[in-house]
């Protein structure tokens, strides 16, 4: 078994490349945009664009390190990125916080005066590489970001998962998700986490949530990634939970993490999505560099049919 799940993780990372080719659809993006505008980088990293800020999530524009390469370009350089207003970080796993990617962005983010939201336990991190004006938080706490036309909240919440970036600070930093409130307007960052009650805890006091970026891999082997990642079918069940209007997948197909092959996490989502009964279009799987305009006056996440079965459940 151990032999054959080596050559699997071998060819992929040789195969992964064609595989994702399909799914690559850079476009450059609109400066500003007041309705919720989301274009995935790739991975983690979205630009979101709402209530006319522009927020980045979790950026990474290169190789993680030699031994995990990239499938596929990000959907937009460093270069063609919009004036970003604010920066959010999930956790500190280097396919989330990546140095060198940060040092790239550093002199765009000094000029566009961007604000950088972290977990509490990663300023040192961000001192470190030369950025002076770093934001911590904890669970529940919420930062405003404010013009002189529109504010934006931006809130810390939970995750199953766990930190470590350097080689002795396992666990001494926090990880979570991000919600990102407009209005009636509320996107639902996830970050990496495992399944667990925390979604259904953020639906009570969140009860409107636009759209849910959901990670849905590595799946595989799930007996040991059960305790700090969902598999695509259970990141359907969390979109649920947390009632999401819609759900676009991310954490898959960039790397190769796990022994699936690159896109077997985005097809195991689309069958989990019918199985479910869920509306084919509340389900808005992004190609790299695609945006997608979501909005919370659409139809609900799931057909009327399916609304029967689980009340009279």
């Amino acid at each position: 078994m151990w032999a054959s799940s080596a050559v699997r993780r071998l060819w992929n990372k040789v195969d992964g490349k064609q595989l994702m080719q399909p799914w690559y659809a850079p476009q450059i993006p609109v400066a500003r945009s007041i309705e919720p505008r989301i274009t995935w980088i790739g991975h983690a990293t979205f630009l979101i664009q709402i209530g006319g800020f522009n927020i980045l999530t979790d950026p990474v524009f290169g190789a993680i390190t030699p031994l995990f390469p990239r499938n596929i370009a990000p959907g937009l350089s460093v270069d063609q990125l919009p004036p970003i207003d604010a920066l959010l970080i999930s956790h500190n796993h280097w396919d989330h916080l990546h140095g060198p990617s940060l040092l790239k962005l550093r002199p765009k983010f000094e000029r566009w005066r961007t604000e950088i939201l972290v977990p509490m336990g990663d300023h040192h991190w961000f001192a470190r590489w030369g950025f002076s004006d770093v934001q911590s938080f904890e669970w529940g706490q919420s930062y405003e970001l404010e013009t002189a036309h529109a504010k934006i909240n931006c809130t810390f919440l939970p995750a199953e998962h766990w930190s470590r970036h350097g080689v002795f600070d396992r666990n001494k930093s926090l990880w979570g998700s991000w919600m990102i409130s407009y209005g009636q307007e509320n996107i639902y960052f996830a970050g990496d986490s495992a399944y667990g009650p925390h979604f259904k805890e953020i639906a009570n006091h969140f009860p409107a949530i636009t759209t849910a970026l959901m990670p849905i891999a590595p799946c595989e082997p799930h007996r040991w990634l059960e305790l700090t990642h969902m598999n695509a079918e259970q990141a359907v069940q969390a979109t649920l939970d947390v009632g999401a209007h819609t759900m676009i997948p991310m954490h898959w197909g960039t790397f190769n993490f796990g022994y699936d092959y690159p896109t077997s996490a985005v097809e195991r989502v689309q069958r989990a999505w019918k199985v479910q009964g869920l509306a084919a279009e509340r389900l808005l799987v992004a190609k790299v560099g695609e945006s997608i305009d979501v909005d919370s006056k659409k139809a609900p996440l799931f057909s009327r049919a399916f609304q029967e079965i689980t009340t009279n459940y």
